[in-house]
């Protein structure tokens, strides 16, 4: 209904346009982790695991008692700055739409793809485009320091409107989104004394989430 709703608001000629896009927004994101999470759950397992069973034998010889964790202390919670830069082309009510989502945050950073097969438009008034997009996006996701290996998924639809043409403003939301990093070596030489070892958030911080916003503006050329 949407979709027709914006394709009645223009009855202009079609025409092919091709035009750049640069977006900046904030992403909250909160992964929650289990030990079934897909594709990270058996190293969240082994890290929560290899924790626990060092503090154990730490309390057992010291006599004090040391919080354990469980997989849900192993989420990640960050806000990331988006820098998106992007394409799109298309003709009348349609446009496809291709960028590469870029986010930073004190402790993450990713880089990626994100491809946006359907869009529809549809002038508001002269001077003012509404639009809607579906799609989804794949990005690396890194930590600080060497070693870390992860990545981020997400389906994602959004809602903005285009003013005068090269101003943008985009309430995004992501439906499903699945991520995070590892440290395969931090994870293999975890040492077995609460002194040394590496806490397992610095070796593994994953999870999933449904239902997380964002929001940007831009500009189109």
């Amino acid at each position: 209904m949407l979709v027709a709703a914006l394709a009645s608001l223009d009855a202009a000629p079609a025409s092919a346009e091709v035009r750049g896009a640069l977006r900046l927004g904030v992403m909250t994101l909160e992964l929650e982790s289990s030990r079934d999470t897909p594709l990270f759950g058996d190293d969240v397992s082994r890290a929560v695991d290899k924790y626990n069973t060092a503090v154990a034998a730490y309390d057992r010889a010291t006599g004090t008692t040391t919080e354990r964790i469980d997989a849900h202390d192993l989420g990640v919670a960050e806000t990331l700055f988006m820098l998106s830069p992007g394409i799109e082309l298309g003709i009348g009510h349609y446009f496809f739409r291709l960028e590469a989502p870029i986010g930073l945050s004190s402790d993450l950073r990713s880089i990626g793809a994100g491809i946006y097969p359907l869009n529809f438009q549809g002038k508001l008034r002269r001077d003012l485009t509404a639009y809607i997009s579906a799609g989804a996006t794949a990005s690396w996701l890194d930590r600080p320091g060497p070693g870390d290996v992860g990545g981020l998924l997400a389906v994602r639809a959004a809602a903005g409107v285009r003013i005068a043409r090269h101003f943008l403003v985009e309430l995004g939301y992501s439906a499903f989104a699945l991520g995070g990093s590892v440290n395969s070596d931090r994870l293999e030489s975890m040492a077995f004394t609460p002194e040394d070892m590496q806490h397992p958030e610095k070796v593994v911080a994953a999870g999933e989430a449904r239902g997380i916003f964002d929001v940007s503006i831009g500009f189109a050329y």
